[in-house]
């Protein structure tokens, strides 16, 4: 009786080792992002904390309770806020249709902005695009976000790609179903596609749990130090075993000096022969709790490079540190700004032209460069290259060097 039979060898990837690579090898797709999934459900993040739902809770948290994290956030916005958006490149016509449609939505640019920056608490964020048509062309309406917390589930396909999402929100809390094609999706990250990025805020997690921990522990110790340590003294000659009445009492003491708070309508009503006091702390103290809730302060903002925050409160630093400082975290900004500019383009500018049947010559949005030098610096630097020949004043430059200057027109100049 024959019990194997040879396997049939597959022809696989490894194979072309051996016989030259075909066109159509290098159109198929073979491998897979490798991200961890299960029925959209992403679960790359091994913390059960800051994975899915209890993670936008978490952020949430972190975000709104935490003053360093609430710092840094706020001046992430506002450096956003100070970006000047404007259209570069494509035909006159083309130009003119893209900053008409920016500026022409129910709600401002700038508010879209700062709607796309919650993906660095989040990690992600979703904004759908709303068309109308205005004059015969397919136009922006209106680019809303899409909650991270109705967030339900991704609908993600075999190879890693992100297929759409699916919400809950409020108030109905019906599934609703939106496909990635109407969807601006930003990302800090991109690992294995996962389309729930990397909030910023990750590697802060330990030192503000730390932190808030110790916050709590040192409430309640300056708590106690200010109104003292609660004390019953039992009467004399008060059996403590064997007697339920006793037993009952005792529990009924435990309950008053754990609950006891010192405020306008405090008291105490005690049986005859209890006694009742609030014992002095000694008031030494085994750690610096201070020392270390600034410590973890420290780290929160060495996450993202914002460690220009924590120089004011220390008499430590100097003013060519904090520079250097502020340049790396000016870096970083930029860099995100470049993210949003490129997915603005990718995803929806080119789906605005697309929808009006034009393909060729697209402009694009860009913004102003974040890191800024004074005005006086640029001058010399301008009059210098003019001086020998190397420049020309053009009106692109005109343009460029009134944008620069937050002018009205380069007439201000003059004045």
């Amino acid at each position: 009786m024959k019990l194997f039979t040879k396997r049939k060898k597959t022809k696989s990837v490894k194979d072309t080792k051996t016989s030259p690579p075909t066109r159509g090898l290098y159109k198929t797709e073979v491998g897979k992002t490798g991200l961890q999934q299960s029925y959209g459900y992403p679960s790359e993040e091994f913390l059960l904390a800051l994975s899915g739902a209890n993670g936008i809770r978490t952020y949430r948290e972190m975000a709104d309770n935490d003053p360093i994290v609430g710092g840094i956030l706020f001046a992430v916005k506002q450096i956003l806020r100070e970006l000047r958006w404007s259209v570069r490149g494509g035909e006159d016509e083309n130009k003119e249709f893209l900053e008409e449609n920016m500026a022409s939505m129910q709600h401002t640019w700038l508010d879209l902005i700062i709607e796309i920056s919650s993906m660095f608490i989040y990690g992600w964020a979703t904004m759908e695009q709303v068309y109308e048509v205005r004059e015969g062309k397919n136009c922006w309406k209106k680019m809303p976000i899409r909650s991270q917390s109705s967030l339900d589930r991704w609908e993600i396909a075999d190879n890693g790609d992100t297929l759409g999402l699916y919400q809950c929100p409020a108030p109905d809390y019906e599934e609703i179903y939106i496909p990635m094609h109407k969807l601006m999706h930003f990302r800090t990250e991109h690992f294995a596609n996962n389309p729930e990025g990397r909030s910023i805020l990750r590697n802060a997690y330990r030192p503000y749990f730390m932190k808030k921990s110790i916050e709590e522990i040192e409430a309640v110790g300056v708590e106690r130090d200010l109104v003292g340590m609660p004390v019953i003294t039992l009467p004399e000659g008060m059996k403590v075993d064997g007697d339920e009445e006793a037993t009952e009492a005792i529990g009924w003491a435990k309950k008053i000096v754990t609950n006891i708070r010192n405020d306008e309508q405090a008291g105490i009503v005690l049986p005859y022969g209890w006694e009742f006091e609030l014992a002095a702390s000694p008031g030494n103290k085994a750690f610096d709790t201070s020392g270390i809730i600034r410590r973890y302060s420290t780290e929160i903002s060495v996450t993202v490079l914002a460690q220009f925050i924590m120089l004011g409160m220390e008499r430590t630093g100097s003013y060519a540190l904090s520079n250097n400082i502020t340049d790396m975290f000016y870096l970083c900004i930029e860099g995100w700004a470049d993210v949003i500019a490129s997915t603005i383009n990718n995803q929806a500018v080119k789906t605005l032209f697309a929808l009006n049947g034009i393909t060729d010559d697209i402009p694009q949005i860009v913004h102003t460069a974040i890191r800024r030098d004074s005005l006086e610096n640029l001058s010399r630097y301008v009059s210098t290259l003019i001086g020998v020949d190397a420049m020309t004043i053009t009106e692109d430059l005109k343009e460029y060097l009134v944008k620069y200057a937050r002018l009205e027109s380069f007439s201000d100049v003059r004045k």
